[in-house]
């Protein structure tokens, strides 16, 4: 990547308890890998990502919980419920051959059916089956048309992904 602006990996949920402890949502393959990574970022949508420590972290449950530093009382923690989780794109490994981190697909213009630019992905989201692009109108479309949700997945839906040239190709309608 050419920026080093942190990717969106995880989003911070509820708060846990009555000593500043947030649950948290993991996009990464394995969910207790994104406690792996140093500097986390955080930010709510529209605002700019702040750096934050990890300052303990513990399974819960059927997900995991997080301890901030600085953040020591529930209402503290309420403030932060909702902000995105950053990792800066250098601290991670290289991907495989065969694997592409969802944060790389951000910036791509998305291509589909008859070669017709639908717009560029703006955020990748993955809460279900499959991740989700969130594709939006760009210079490309004239800043015109809807906002898509395409899912990513490799064959039926992307036949075709270069990101040297930052272009994924997909099956799909401009009235999809």
């Amino acid at each position: 990547m050419a920026d080093d602006l942190p990717r969106s990996m995880g989003r911070l949920g509820a708060t846990f308890g009555i000593k500043g402890y947030l649950k948290v949502q993991s996009y990464t393959e394995q969910p207790e890998n994104l406690f792996d990574y140093s500097p986390w970022f955080i930010r709510r949508r529209g605002e700019d990502w702040r750096e934050v420590q990890v300052e303990t972290w513990k399974p819960h449950a059927d997900g995991y919980i997080v301890k901030l530093h600085g953040v020591d009382v529930r209402e503290e923690a309420a403030l932060l419920t909702g902000s995105e989780i950053g990792i800066k794109r250098s601290s991670l490994p290289p991907a495989s051959e065969d694997e592409v981190y969802l944060c790389d697909l951000e910036g791509c213009t998305v291509i589909g059916l008859n070669d017709v630019v639908l717009g560029v992905v703006s955020r990748v989201v993955d809460q279900g089956a499959a991740p989700l692009m969130e594709v939006s109108p760009s210079d490309y479309t004239k800043g015109k048309g809807p906002k898509r949700l395409i899912p990513f997945v490799k064959g039926p839906i992307v036949t075709a992904l270069d990101l040297g040239a930052r272009k994924i190709w997909v099956e799909w309608g401009e009235d999809y």
